[in-house]
């Protein structure tokens, strides 16, 4: 990958907007992976008075990428960041029963308590 690439995936990036985002493109020190990952500024859910920047998932971006895909990319990115945000704060009786940072191996024990429960009527 060319710093050349870089430089137009960023004016790709830099040519996108969505109300109260931001979108940075950077590349991994490590790795020299090239990423996008967006920020917006809300309420943590914990700490509803603490108003703090958020970020979003980073996300790949390959040489490979058009231009096309790169926009689609920065498209994904704002969805994906929405629907967190929807289960962050969606409540049933004052609960977040769609938060999307449930422990993984948690929801597993809840689907095999299901299943269990199923097969013993």
């Amino acid at each position: 990958m060319t710093e050349r690439w870089v430089q137009m995936a960023k004016s790709y990036v830099a040519e996108c907007s969505f109300p109260d985002y931001s979108f940075a493109v950077t590349t991994s020190a490590t790795t020299r992976a090239v990423y996008l990952q967006g920020s917006y500024f809300e309420a943590d859910t914990e700490s509803p008075m603490d108003v703090d920047q958020q970020f979003t998932r980073r996300w790949f971006l390959s040489p490979e990428m058009s231009k096309s895909e790169i926009v689609s990319t920065v498209f994904k990115c704002v969805m994906t960041s929405m629907e967190h945000r929807v289960r962050e704060w969606f409540l049933y009786e004052n609960k977040p029963i769609f938060h999307p940072h449930h422990d993984v191996d948690r929801l597993l024990a809840i689907c095999e308590a299901r299943q269990e429960r199923a097969r013993h009527g």
